[in-house]
Formats: structure tokens, C-alpha cells, sequence
């Protein structure tokens, strides 16, 4: 399940926006103990700049312009959120409450990480023939 996107439709009165600033995600503080975790942005950057295929020497050269890259990148961030979003949405529809019981969140990332694991243990089976 990880590194899963989905591309956003070209109709544009279907494009739903969520609107919460990425500059924004993790500052929040308060007096109950709440921590700011605004670190969480620059990995998701990196891991964002790891995943987006940009040539950094075509940028270098100026053969393409910083903006490309910028738009390169929110379009693959886009892609990343869209996906989840939607899946999202097919887990209500199968199951409207799922979402309002305690650690259901939680439970739904473990998922990905579960698949996650069960897939590299696939990938690496003796059993299975070399690729050549």
C-alpha cells in the first residue's frame, strides 16, 4: 500500500479542497501537554523530493524552471493526499462508522505498515523465480 497515488481528475468543479497551510501542520501547541512536531513537514519534504522525479541537473543548468520543480512536487503531494482521501472514502462507504471508534486511525496506518512488511516478505521468498 505505501507509495500509492492517484492522479486528480482533469474537472476541475470535482477538485475538493481540504485547506489546511502545510506551513501550518504540526506548530500547534497548547497547555495540555501538546507538543509542536512541525519537523514532521521537512520529512515529509524529503521524502516527497526522494518520490517526485525531478532533474536536478536539467534545474542546475536552468534548462527547467524552479516553479517545474515546485509544481512537480504538489503535484505529487496531490497525488499521495488524493489517494488517501479516496481511500478514505471507499472504508466509509463499506462501513460508515469505522472511523468513530477510538484508535481507528491508528489501526488504519498499522494496515499500511502491515501490508507494507507482508510485501517486502513476498518480494523476498526463496520460492519465488529470479527476475531477469
Amino acid at each position: 500500500m505505501p507509495n500509492q497515488t492517484k492522479a486528480l481528475t482533469e474537472d476541475k468543479s470535482k477538485i475538493k479542497s481540504y485547506g489546511y497551510p502545510i506551513k501550518n501542520w504540526g506548530n500547534q501547541e497548547n497547555k495540555l501537554g501538546r507538543m509542536s512536531y512541525s519537523q514532521i513537514r521537512e520529512y515529509m519534504f524529503a521524502a516527497l523530493v526522494a518520490r517526485t522525479d525531478i532533474d536536478f541537473i536539467a534545474l542546475d543548468k536552468g534548462e527547467i524552471t524552479p516553479q517545474r520543480v515546485v509544481d512537480q512536487l504538489i503535484n505529487k503531494m496531490e497525488q499521495y493526499a488524493n489517494f488517501g482521501f479516496d481511500y478514505i472514502h471507499e472504508r466509509m462507504e463499506e462501513q460508515p462508522d469505522c472511523f468513530f471508534k477510538e484508535g481507528a486511525f491508528l489501526q488504519l496506518f498499522l494496515e499500511f505498515l502491515n501490508k507494507e512488511e507482508q510485501g517486502s516478505i513476498d518480494s523476498n521468498d526463496d520460492d519465488s523465480p529470479e527476475e531477469i
